[in-house]
């Protein structure tokens, strides 16, 4: 976009709107849109991962997403002010870029906007104009918008331009213009005075205009790993690999460099799931992350049964992080859900090494701090005798790039019941007795997986199959040892170990949530969704836990 002086206009019918100094600018931008350019149109479907690692700058000032742009003195015949905001990917992928407008005013007035097509609900309002694609001589791709174009109303124009896409580990820009070109006598003085007597009768105010927007950057031209009717696809994170053979039907399965695998867990992004929240989220305040959660609480409470559990900060000695963490991190967790249409959690239970060296963890081992690395991988011991924040420590620790590993969230558990539900897994085996698919005292199964580790009572370690068991017993298990306590790709959410989750119980005395049973438990009193509670420094032969991705 060119930055052009407009000529200063004489005529005697300028006189009126020369006798106000105004101050008046406007700033509207289309709602959310994708603007990612393609020379070819390409019918395959692409999928768009949220890009993690953006910075954005208003001259040597870092800015926050949402960013506020203020403009303090426009007037007619104005040089075309613009206001540019470079914007830094320091991530390793090609990124897409859009924006949308999360709020704007007009001396101090707030305005609706009204994309091409739609209907004002209020009085004051402008239409929005489709933006278009253009390429420019040097071979740069933009994206170029008429956001005030309506001469009928304003006296001035706004235009964007921005890049619409930026390699990884470079800069692009966006950009407002705005002009007055002072040419409309009867519009000059009325929006002349409107501003002026803004400004008196608001002296300390300092900028005739005041917006927020949201640039929003994607990882680009990744294709769909899966995909249902519901959701644009599922979302390969960078640095992880699809595991052949899985699909969304039958598990969808990711891996890191390490081997370590996830399985995804779809929440369907409909207004079934979202009736509060609705699907037009693009701001993310606390007021709309509040209902993202209670929409999910909602949708997964067949699950909650009126539990006083709640995903709330509690201690830093619970839960290994501080209350500033743990807010933090609740809030990427649910914007990455709906956002991304879901989340992936580990395959199996988290383990620590898999060789005959491997030396099993003991009543000691949660007196120090944890050294074995953690892995999500089949035939791991099961990481045990560990308390709640040290485990929220380990989870942390997995390989994920710019992405998030923690301890599961109760809604996150409660999601993947919901997400087995759908896949036709019958709700009474995941509410009231899991002894078909779980590890217990109380139920008979057979365990073949040659590679496979078991230990009798939790103790001492066996190398090698198990074989069938004919009889109640406490028979604790490597991490995925038999498929029988596998639903789509999910090893042992019922049994084995019992799971910790950065839930708090409303317990202060025991205020740590654990999950799912173990292998020494009893199908009467639980079941992969029971929830069970103990004190922060709490540590046993049967807890472990599970790491989540996102």
């Amino acid at each position: 976009m060119k930055n052009i002086l407009r000529q200063h206009r004489k005529s005697k019918g300028k006189k009126k709107a020369k006798k106000y100094i105004l101050f008046i600018f406007t700033l509207i931008m289309t709602t959310f849109a994708w603007f990612a350019y393609s020379k070819v149109l390409n019918s395959q479907l692409n999928m768009h991962v949220a890009a993690w690692d953006m910075e954005y700058f208003i001259g040597e000032e870092k800015k926050e997403n949402p960013i506020g742009i203020e403009f303090p003195t426009l007037y007619p015949h104005m040089p075309e002010q613009t206001v540019t905001v470079d914007i830094l990917n320091n991530g390793e992928a090609l990124v897409d870029l859009s924006y949308s407008i999360q709020a704007i005013s007009i001396a101090g007035v707030s305005y609706e906007l009204v994309p091409e097509g739609k209907q004002p609900t209020t009085e004051n309002y402008i239409n929005i104009e489709k933006s278009v694609v253009e390429e420019k001589e040097t071979g740069e791709v933009v994206v170029k918008g008429k956001i005030i174009n309506d001469t009928t109303k304003f006296p001035f124009t706004l235009e964007i331009e921005h890049s619409a896409q930026v390699s990884a580990k470079n800069k692009a820009y966006l950009k407002v213009t705005a002009n007055w070109a002072g040419d409309n006598d009867e519009l000059d003085s009325k929006w002349g005075y409107t501003v002026g007597k803004y400004f008196m009768d608001n002296p300390k105010a300092t900028s005739a205009m005041s917006i927020t927007l949201s640039i929003d950057s994607y990882q680009a031209n990744e294709e769909i790993k899966g995909g249902t009717v519901t959701t644009e696809g599922t979302y390969l994170p960078t640095g992880f690999t699809q595991v052949e053979g899985t699909t969304l039907e039958n598990g969808l399965t990711i891996q890191d460099s390490s081997g370590n695998q996830y399985v995804w867990i779809e929440v369907p992004k409909t207004e079934k799931v979202y009736p509060t929240a609705g699907l037009k989220i693009r701001d993310f305040t606390d007021e709309e992350y509040t209902k993202i959660e209670n929409d999910l609480h909602t949708y997964t409470s067949a699950y909650r049964n009126g539990t006083t559990y709640k995903d709330e900060y509690y201690s830093d000695e619970a839960t290994g992080l501080t209350r500033e963490k743990y807010i933090e991190l609740k809030k990427k967790m649910l914007k990455s859900v709906y956002k991304n249409g879901g989340f992936y959690i580990g395959k199996y239970e988290t383990g620590y090494e898999t060789g005959i060296e491997a030396k099993p963890r003991t009543s000691g081992s949660a007196t120090i701090t944890p050294n074995e690395l953690p892995i999500i991988k089949q035939n791991a011991y099961p990481y045990n005798y560990v308390t709640c924040s040290q485990a929220q420590k380990l989870a942390n620790m997995m390989e994920s790039g710019s992405y998030n590993t923690s301890l599961m969230f109760g809604v996150q558990w409660d999601l993947v019941l919901k997400h087995l539900e759908n896949k036709g897994v019958k709700q009474s085996l995941l509410r009231n007795d899991s002894k078909t698919w779980g590890n217990y005292s109380n139920n008979l199964w057979s365990s073949t997986n040659a590679d496979s580790k078991y230990a009798i009572t939790g103790q001492d370690w066996v190398i090698g199959p198990y074989g069938e068991k004919k009889v109640n017993g406490d028979i604790l298990l490597s991490t995925g040892a038999s498929d029988t306590f596998s639903k789509y790709g999910i090893y042992d959410l019922a049994g084995n170990v019992w799971e910790w989750t950065l839930e708090y119980t409303s317990n202060e005395t025991n205020p740590c949530s654990l999950r799912g049973g173990a292998y020494n438990d009893r199908i009467s009193n639980n079941s992969a969704s029971y929830r069970y509670y103990y004190y922060t420094t709490n540590y046993s032969i049967n807890i472990g836990f599970r790491t989540a991705l996102y």
